[in-house]
């Protein structure tokens, strides 16, 4: 199943070393505005950035155009960060879900009916379809609760599901 990301999980996935399993499993596709605000971070040296950019080149995800109406309609309907809306814009033109670390376009999406998942649902998504193994989910939760991205009693619901 096609999956639209944003920004915020690119990152996260790339950075936990998950983004390319997630490939093998689901086609990906980002909007333009994600992809260039990933790939600024290349000034900064952000190896995310540089793993985008080369997954792109592969043509292993893919950057969808999003039309100005649509994108303007989602934009002024629920008041998200350009990224975002072309995220939630793609995903209701598409009918595809979403992965998101953004909490305000989870909830967002949610309100506008569109299935949504974290990167903590992806590493838990990978484990159960055998595609990771229970080592390499433990560690991935160690990295993102060193990131500072989720509350750490977060991260600990989801090593629970790892037992």
């Amino acid at each position: 199943m096609t999956i639209v990301i944003d920004a915020s999980s690119i990152i996260l996935l790339a950075k936990i070393d998950l983004l390319e399993k997630l490939i093998e499993r689901n086609p990906l596709i980002i909007p333009e505005k994600v992809y260039i605000e990933v790939v600024k971070g290349k000034e900064k040296g952000m190896l995310d950035a540089f793993i985008l950019e080369r997954l792109v080149n592969e043509k292993k995800i893919k950057i969808e155009k999003v039309e100005k109406i649509a994108y303007e309609e989602v934009w002024k309907l629920f008041g998200l960060w350009a990224g975002e809306a072309e995220v939630l814009a793609l995903a209701l033109k598409n009918n595809i879900p979403i992965i998101t670390d953004d909490k305000k376009c989870l909830n967002r999406a949610k309100a506008a009916g569109v299935s949504c998942i974290t990167s903590l649902d992806v590493i838990i998504a990978l484990l159960k379809n055998k595609h990771i193994n229970k080592e390499q989910a433990k560690k991935s939760l160690e990295k993102l609760e060193n990131y500072g991205w989720y509350k750490k009693n977060i991260i600990k619901l989801y090593k629970e599901k790892i037992k």
